[in-house]
């Protein structure tokens, strides 16, 4: 008989599970905490509950001719239009930027309670009244300030109390409104502003002297000034010529009177010289030629200044030689050129002109 080939299950054998080096074991549970962390910041990072308060009251007293604000509260307020928060786990609004979006009504006090906001942006829209007492003290983190083109009125905010020394607002922009006052050489906001690069308060009804306090060694930036279209009154302020980095200085059309401080010709890298329709007196003579880079006596050769405009004053003088050759002008030679009765030299070769061929009739009928 045959025997039946017995089958011999054979049990297997497995080698036992080696624990994890202690190195691995420290790098998994370091990857696991990170991960759990950044769930929990992205879950948890929702709009600061005080600063969606805030611009909860700063849309109730505003309405839009437009569209109204869709800021919905089933919403993170992070995410409503016009509005920008930090990446902290705590979301401050830090920007509200609502331009040309046809915005009426007044502009909330409860905005002074975003203390992270550094761009404020509603020009061009239908806002009026006064800016909120300590507007400008309060809001100690703002960077960027431009409310152009607005119905604003009252005086500017500038005057109330700050235990603040240093504000980082680089930007003011405050034209076309309808504001109105002095703009006091004592503003705690404006002699802490020592990164300002840019001042802005044409077409509005500014009253008093032009203010040079931003002028001093707290604001070394300092490339734009725009008083331009107000009812600002009183001599030009030397103080205006320590701006040793000016590119623009506008003016015109004020109630300004006396002389050009001599100490705004030393602005070498003035671009843009506006002072038209003021009460100017004094003589234009030969400082004129000093807006230009120090060691040069004349114009040739310098690319800096592209506008001079002082019409419509009371300014005398026997300016004999105006040499603006080698330089980059475009544009015409005005017709009142005729009007410099002591002129004997006037030289524009070499620039970009395009009425060569007219002004040679202009200048038949110079005294020279």
């Amino acid at each position: 008989m045959r025997s039946k080939a017995k089958c011999l299950l054979r049990p297997l054998t497995t080698k036992p599970l080696q624990p994890l080096s202690s190195h691995r074991h420290l790098f998994c549970l370091i990857c696991l905490l990170f991960l759990s962390a950044l769930f929990l910041t992205h879950s948890e990072a929702v709009c600061n509950p005080q600063d969606q308060e805030s611009l909860l009251w700063f849309s109730g007293n505003v309405s839009s001719s437009v569209s109204p604000l869709n800021w919905n509260l089933s919403i993170d307020c992070c995410s409503w239009e016009g509005i920008t928060c930090d990446d902290t786990s705590e979301s401050h609004v830090t920007a509200i930027s609502l331009p040309l979006r046809g915005l009426s009504g007044n502009l909330s006090s409860s905005v002074q309670n975003l203390h992270r906001l550094s761009h404020l942006d509603l020009s061009h829209n239908l806002l009026s009244g006064p800016l909120p007492p300590g507007f400008f003290s309060a809001l100690d983190h703002l960077m960027v300030l431009n409310l152009s083109y607005n119905s604003f009125n009252g005086e500017l905010p500038l005057e109330h109390g700050s235990n603040k020394f240093f504000f980082p607002i680089q930007t003011v922009e405050l034209s076309s409104n309808l504001l109105q006052g002095q703009i006091l050489n004592t503003s705690i906001f404006l002699l802490g502003a020592f990164s300002l690069i840019s001042f802005n308060v044409s077409n509005n009804s500014f009253t008093g002297p032009i203010p040079s306090f931003m002028c001093m060694m707290s604001s070394p930036q300092l490339s734009i000034l725009d008083f331009s279209y107000n009812d600002f009154a009183g001599q030009i302020s030397r103080g205006l010529g320590r701006c040793l980095n000016l590119s623009v200085l506008r003016a015109g059309f004020n109630n300004i009177s006396g002389e050009i401080p001599v100490e705004i010709y030393n602005l070498s890298d003035l671009e843009q010289l506006f002072l038209p329709a003021n009460h100017l007196t004094g003589k234009i003579d030969n400082n004129i030629t000093r807006l230009q880079p120090p060691r040069r006596r004349n114009t040739k050769g310098h690319s800096k200044l592209v506008k001079l405009n002082l019409r419509i004053n009371r300014l005398i003088g026997n300016l004999t030689e105006l040499e603006f050759a080698g330089n980059k002008l475009t544009g015409q030679i005005s017709p009142q050129v005729k009007e410099l009765e002591s002129l004997t030299f006037l030289a524009f070769s070499d620039n970009r002109l395009t009425n060569i061929t007219g002004a040679l009739k202009i200048l038949q009928g110079c005294p020279f």
